[in-house]
């Protein structure tokens, strides 16, 4: 499960979603209007907000925190999409805190896992099924924030303290446990899988309330961005209604799984996660049954198109639009450093540095990515594999040896020679998989940028010299070869060549032009949604430019390297001329109109 390949459809789904909801929220002008007027916190006016602010380029909106300081943007989008992706899977983690005494016995030389459970005091369950108890009340209300069913002022707080509460508690017990419920010989008795879920989701209870805390003090405290999720999209919400869908599929199959195999719930959790996550380690927990097996097809199937799911909306909906950010900001910072450096120039000049702009700022959006993810990668890598050494102690693992493991499952190899058998290391195993497969996802992703690129490039170069030296010169790139394709088909379908717009715009009579234009716009509407999105060589800018009648720097209202401009518009070049022509042809119909009401008054007249 390292690359899904649901960018495309969540991207085409979420755009359909957003037209759905556009047609129906606009659907009755009368109530929206009476609906913004009178209930500001409803529903379905703060959605329409949201989509009208989806539809502005004005970057005092904030563009989805664009131009936001970064940890501003991080506060109002990063830290509540964390929590609301993992605040489900917290939940399971108490869950499985909650159903396994916390103790067990065994006897020496028998692995700690088949040791036999010893009951808890009855203020133990108590508290622990309070705590869970919190966290599910703290998570409907952030999920209800998300969709805006509860205000931000009443749920955000509410949340905060819910989760803080649950994780104290899961705190307290787990020190007066270790305090005063531990058994001797101790190594005879040991702390079960239930004592480290425990932990590990009262750490996760503590880390994202912290994160929504963070989020309510930049809204009320700083003030840098209105007390609301709007800065989150409808697919970025969505997020956490898949997350809590897989969180329950995952809990579905180890409770049916353990049952049919007579596992305990805790060690069905462990095997449906590397099973869904297409580890498959199998080594300790192979099926034995019939019905498990047959169950297993269909289990398996949707649960491996649900964490796709899940770790597609990441990649494309979270950390596609972290790219956009990056390559935005880098597009301001490196046409600012343009503009004090070279001053005014000469147009086409100018044309060639906002290309040099963008090739610097793809750079480094490119490199940025693919750092970010490979330190991600080696942090999930080699801090799991030092966990891994410590919890593995008793089957005398070497930091090696662990990070050989903690490899072959980051890949989803799963050899299985290599498992965990300890009560720590199961747990942390399924909260450390569900974090680092993804992560491996996004590299492999971030790698196709660059990385896959050279070896391409590599590639050509190489048969170049070898086996096809006769062929040289006919070696094109890609783009290079998509480019010719786009000017061959532009020219076919009817555009403006070059010999005819070389006279310039204002020696065309009124009709000729509106032609003219008329054809261009037909061109660049096929251009709209080309992946990747068409740049246009100068010798196309020239002809759009003399339609536009701004041939030169002069009579143009804008600059390559102004806000104005194609660059730093917000939308691709193909949006941006398509907007310009579309204002130029209704300028020249109405001049036409205009012309024929005068020669109209003058026929009267004579």
């Amino acid at each position: 499960m390292n690359d899904p390949g649901l960018d495309e459809p969540l991207q085409h789904t979420a755009q359909e979603t957003e037209r759905t909801l556009r047609k129906q929220l606009n659907s009755n002008d009368a109530a929206a209007n009476h609906d913004a007027a009178n209930d500001k916190d409803s529903p379905s006016a703060c959605f329409r907000r949201e989509l009208q602010r989806a539809n502005t380029n004005d970057p005092a909106t904030g563009q989805d925190g664009y131009f936001q300081p970064k940890r501003w943007w991080f506060t109002s989008t990063a830290f509540p999409l964390i929590a609301g992706t993992f605040g489900p899977l917290a939940n399971l983690m108490s869950v499985c805190a909650l159903v396994q005494s916390w103790r067990v016995e065994f006897t020496p030389g028998v692995p700690e896992t088949e040791g036999a459970r010893v009951a808890d005091p009855a203020w133990l369950l108590a508290v622990n099924a309070v705590s869970l108890a919190f966290a599910i009340v703290a998570n409907m209300l952030l999920l209800l924030n998300f969709a805006h069913r509860v205000p931000y002022r009443v749920a955000q707080p509410l949340t905060i303290v819910f989760w803080y509460i649950s994780s104290i508690t899961l705190i307290a017990i787990v020190i007066a446990a270790s305090l005063h419920l531990q058994l001797h010989p101790k190594n005879a008795y040991a702390f079960s899988q239930s004592f480290y879920y425990g932990i590990i989701s009262a750490v996760l209870y503590f880390t994202i309330s912290t994160l929504l805390l963070w989020n309510m003090l930049g809204a009320y405290l700083f003030k840098a961005y209105p007390p609301t999720f709007t800065s989150l999209t409808i697919p970025q919400r969505t997020l956490m209604l898949q997350t809590i869908m897989y969180s329950f599929y995952l809990a579905l199959g180890a409770g049916v799984f353990s049952r049919l195999e007579g596992w305990d719930f805790v060690d069905g959790v462990y095997w449906a996660d590397y099973t869904l996550l297409t580890i498959g380690l199998g080594t300790d927990f192979p099926l034995a049954t019939t019905v498990a097996k047959a169950l297993l097809i269909p289990y398996a199937v949707v649960g491996i198109i649900m964490i796709g799911l899940v770790i597609g909306s990441i990649r494309g909906l979270f950390l596609e639009r972290g790219k956009t950010k990056v390559r935005r900001r880098a597009l301001h910072k490196e046409a600012r450093r343009m503009r004090a450096k070279m001053g005014s120039c000469e147009w086409k000049r100018e044309f060639e540095l906002m290309r040099d702009v963008q090739a610097a700022a793809d750079r480094r959006r490119r490199y940025y990515a693919l750092s970010t993810s490979l330190l991600a990668f080696l942090i999930v890598w080699l801090g799991g594999a030092l966990v891994f050494s410590f919890s593995e102690r008793g089957q005398s693992w070497s930091y090696f040896q662990a990070l050989y493991f903690s490899y072959t499952s980051l890949l989803t190899i799963g050899y299985g020679d290599y498992y965990p058998k300890s009560n720590a290391g199961k747990p942390f195993f399924v909260i450390w998989s569900l974090v680092a497969i993804p992560s491996v996802t996004v590299l492999i992703s971030n790698m196709g940028d660059t990385i896959v690129g050279w070896v391409k490039h590599g590639t050509l170069w190489i048969g170049q010299k070898t086996i096809l030296p006769e062929r040289t010169s006919a070696f094109k790139s890609a783009d290079d070869m998509a480019a010719t394709d786009d000017a061959t088909f532009h020219e076919a379908d009817g555009a403006v060549d070059d010999g005819d717009a070389g006279s310039g715009a204002d020696h065309w009579g009124p009709h000729a032009l509106t032609s003219r234009i008329a054809k261009e716009i037909k061109a660049l509407a096929l251009d709209i949604g080309a992946k990747p999105p068409r740049r246009y060589e100068w010798d196309d800018w020239e002809r759009f430019l003399q339609l536009l009648g701004e041939e030169n720097e002069a009579e143009a209202e804008w600059t390559w390297l102004s806000n104005e401009g194609p660059l730093l518009s917000g939308v691709s070049e193909t949006e941006w001329v398509l907007g310009k022509m579309c204002e130029r042809f209704e300028a020249v119909l109405r001049q036409e109109e205009g012309e024929r009401g005068n020669r109209g008054g003058k026929e009267k007249g004579s």
